[in-house]
C-alpha cells in the first residue's frame, strides 16, 4: 500500500481549476473521478496516475484511499473496480484549491504534464457554450413507453401470483450529445442545484465513457469516528406543481403502496442486521426528504462500531445490501431473476455502486442512481420505478421520466 502525503502548499497546482484540472486527466487519459458528498461545500477531484484502474475485493477498512465502482449485476465474490488516489485536491466552493493528497511527488513526469496541460487550458478562451449540447426530442419514444408499461403490467402480474412481493424495473433514455457539451460544467451546476445529494463525475477511459450523476440514496458510509450509517430510501412524488413552485413538505401526502414500498426496503435492512446478530443501531424516520424535483420517504439506520468493536461492519453491510430493495425488489432472489430477463438491456454501473473510499479516513459509497452515461455521442439516462400490486403502469412510466429529468432539466440549455 503506498502511502499518502497531505500537502497544504498550492505547490505547482496554484490557480488551477476544477474544470481545468479533469479536463487535462481526461486528455491525457488518466482515470478520475469528481464527486461532492451530500450538505458538504468541498468538491473533490482524485486522479489516477500510476495504478489507473485496478480491480479488488471491496474490503473497504483495508484499502488505500481510492474511489469504488460496481456493476449492479455484482456478486460478492466479485472484484470491483478501483481508481487508485495518486492525486486528491480538494477544492472549496469557490473552485481553490484547500488541500492536496498524494501519493506520487511533484517531481514525477506524469504530474508536471498533467499540470502544465491544465495550465495551457486554462489560458485558453474555453468558454464554450452548452447549447444545443444534448438533442431534446420534440415527440416522446412512444416504443419505449409502450414497451416499459408491458412490463410493469407483468410485473403486476407475477406480484399477484406470489412469485415477490415488489420488483424495481428501469428503463434507458439515450439522447445524442455534441463535442460542446462540458462535463465538468455540468458536475458544478448539478452540485449547486442539487446540495442534498451525492453528486459524481467519473472518467472511464479504458471504456472510454463517463458516468454522470446525482444519487439521493446513501448504501453504506462509516467515517474515521467508526459510525456507519446507512438508510432505506424509496416511494416518489414530484416536488413541484404544475406552477413549477415547490410544495412544502407539511403538505405531502403518501398513499399506500408508497408506505409499503418504503417500509419493504426498512425491513430488508433489519434483516440484514439480524442475520449478522445485531440489535445495537438506532432507526430514524421515516420522513420526507426532498431529493432534486422530487420527494421521498427515508428512514436512517446508524451504528457505533467502535462500541462493538466492529471495524468491518461497512464491508459485510455492503455484500449484505446489495442490491436492496430500492433497486432491485422482495424477495432479492426472485425479483432480481425476473427484472433480468424482463427489462431487456444491460444496467452496467447503473443502480451499483460507487463512491470515495478512505479518503480522509471516511468511506462514502452510494447507490448510483439518476445518472446518465456518456459514450461514443450518445447520453444514456436510466431511471427505475417500484412495482408492487397497486402500481398503475402509466403512473410507473411518469416517475421514470420525472427521475430522468432530475439531471436533463439541469445539464440541457433546451430546458
Amino acid at each position: 500500500m503506498l502511502s499518502v502525503q497531505t500537502d497544504t502548499r498550492l505547490s505547482i497546482f496554484e490557480g488551477l481549476q476544477v474544470e481545468e484540472l479533469w479536463t487535462a486527466s481526461r486528455q491525457l487519459g488518466f482515470p478520475s473521478a469528481l464527486w461532492r458528498l451530500p450538505h458538504k461545500n468541498e468538491i473533490q477531484l482524485l486522479i489516477s496516475i500510476q495504478e489507473g484502474i485496478r480491480k479488488c475485493q471491496p474490503e473497504l477498512e483495508k484499502l488505500s484511499p481510492g474511489f469504488v465502482m460496481s456493476n449492479f449485476h455484482w456478486d460478492t465474490n466479485e472484484e470491483v473496480l478501483f481508481l487508485e488516489g495518486d492525486i486528491i485536491l480538494t477544492f472549496s466552493e469557490e473552485s481553490n484549491i484547500q488541500d492536496i493528497q498524494h501519493n506520487v511527488g511533484e517531481e514525477h513526469p506524469d504530474v508536471a504534464l498533467l499540470v502544465s496541460l491544465a495550465n495551457e487550458i486554462a489560458k485558453q478562451d474555453h468558454e464554450v457554450a452548452n447549447s444545443d449540447a444534448i438533442a431534446i426530442p420534440d415527440l416522446p419514444d412512444l416504443d419505449s413507453r409502450a414497451r416499459f408499461q408491458r412490463t410493469v403490467e407483468l410485473a403486476v402480474s407475477a406480484i399477484r401470483q406470489n412469485q415477490f412481493k415488489k420488483v424495481v424495473l428501469s428503463r434507458t433514455k439515450d439522447l445524442p450529445y455534441c463535442e460542446k457539451f462540458q462535463p465538468a460544467k455540468a458536475f458544478c451546476k448539478l452540485a449547486k442545484v442539487y446540495p442534498h445529494a451525492f453528486v459524481s463525475l467519473v472518467n472511464l477511459p479504458d471504456r472510454n465513457e463517463m458516468w454522470l450523476g446525482a444519487s439521493p440514496e446513501a448504501l453504506v458510509r462509516q467515517d474515521s469516528s467508526g459510525t456507519f450509517r446507512t438508510m432505506s430510501l424509496a416511494g416518489t412524488q414530484n416536488a413541484r406543481s404544475e406552477a413549477g413552485e415547490l410544495i412544502p413538505k407539511f403538505d405531502i401526502r403518501w398513499g399506500e403502496k408508497e408506505i409499503e414500498e418504503q417500509a419493504l426496503v426498512s425491513r430488508y435492512i433489519v434483516e440484514c442486521f439480524k442475520k449478522i446478530r445485531l440489535r445495537e443501531y438506532t432507526e430514524t424516520g421515516p420522513k420526507t426528504v426532498l431529493a432534486g424535483n422530487l420527494y421521498h420517504l427515508r428512514t436512517d439506520f446508524e451504528v457505533d462500531t467502535v462500541a462493538l468493536n466492529f471495524p468491518e461492519l461497512a464491508s459485510v453491510m455492503l455484500k449484505l445490501l446489495h442490491p436492496t430493495s430500492a433497486v432491485c425488489g422482495v424477495p432479492k432472489l426472485p425479483s432480481l431473476q425476473f427484472l433480468t430477463e424482463i427489462e431487456g438491456y444491460d444496467r452496467s454501473f447503473y443502480s451499483g455502486f460507487l463512491g470515495p473510499a478512505q479518503v480522509g479516513g471516511d468511506t462514502n459509497l452510494f447507490v448510483n442512481l439518476r445518472t446518465v452515461r456518456f459514450k461514443e455521442g450518445k447520453a444514456t439516462f436510466f431511471a427505475g420505478a417500484g412495482i408492487t400490486e397497486e402500481s398503475i403502469p402509466e403512473r410507473e412510466w411518469e416517475e421514470t421520466e420525472m427521475k430522468c429529468d432530475t439531471l436533463l432539466k439541469v445539464i440541457a440549455q433546451e430546458f
